[in-house]
């Protein structure tokens, strides 16, 4: 006569029970954290553009689940040990294939809620200058004065030097003129300052101008101006521009 070890039973229906209690407890944990993120997220980070903290919670909450999903599974799953390691062997490609989006986001994020800038500014990245004309998820479009658009995702921006050139009382804009050899360094100089004095009305303070470097065939300066209207600041360059040409088509100019 077949006899059952009802111990036995009890044993391994009871571990079972205690898994799937365990599971039960990751899935309710992870809808708490879930159910009170958005609050915990708008509290912690100051950030204008509801768009991104959104996409952002939204991500969040996706990866809390698959975590909870997932952890679950493996208190239930037969085998848990080969589970957990099937799951790191495919966390550690998912993070791998994903490593410069996951990046790109946490530069966002930082970016947003330092609050460096906003659309509309004008901004010196990387020595490149343009008016933020867009922020999308992977990056920041800037308009530059020669009508191009460059695009600088997150990851380069927390990693370079961000000027904003906004301020209470106008743009502070910076020039490189490059003049030819053909004069001495204060005639070069006397050139390009006087060349200013076409855009003076349209200034909030004198321009700077400064030698930044010698090179075989030129003296190339600095040149700041604090531009009082933003509206103005295309036609000032061209203005500038015009009349530096003027005096030497061989002078160049860089924005």
């Amino acid at each position: 006569m077949l006899s059952v070890d009802w111990g036995a039973v009890v044993g391994l229906f009871g571990g079972y029970i205690v898994r799937v209690v365990q599971a039960a407890i990751v899935v309710l944990v992870a809808y708490v954290v879930v159910k009170y993120v958005g609050k915990a997220v708008s509290l912690i980070f100051k950030v204008e553009e509801h768009e991104f903290l959104e996409r952002f919670v939204m991500f969040f909450k996706a990866v809390v689940y698959a975590i909870a999903i997932l952890m679950a599974i493996s208190f239930i799953a037969a085998e848990p040990q080969v589970f957990v390691a099937l799951l790191l062997v495919v966390g550690l490609g998912v993070v791998a294939m994903f490593s410069d989006v996951l990046r790109n986001v946490g530069s966002e994020l930082y970016v947003r809620n330092m609050r460096i800038f906003k659309e509309g500014d004008w901004v010196e990245i990387d020595g490149i200058q343009g008016r933020v004309s867009r922020m999308n998820s992977l990056g920041v479009v800037l308009e530059t004065l020669r009508r191009e658009r460059v695009y600088v995702p997150y990851t380069k921006i927390s990693h370079t030097t961000v000027v904003n050139r906004m301020s209470t009382y106008g743009l502070s804009l910076r020039l490189r003129v490059k003049v030819p050899k053909t004069y001495d360094i204060a005639k070069a100089r006397e050139l390009v300052a006087s060349s200013l004095l076409s855009v003076r009305e349209d200034l909030i303070a004198e321009p700077s101008v400064s030698l930044r470097s010698i090179t075989e065939s030129s003296y190339v300066f600095d040149v700041v101006v604090d531009i009082m209207n933003v509206g103005k600041v295309e036609k000032v360059c061209e203005k500038v521009v015009a009349e530096l040409k003027a005096r030497d088509p061989g002078i160049d100019v860089e924005f």
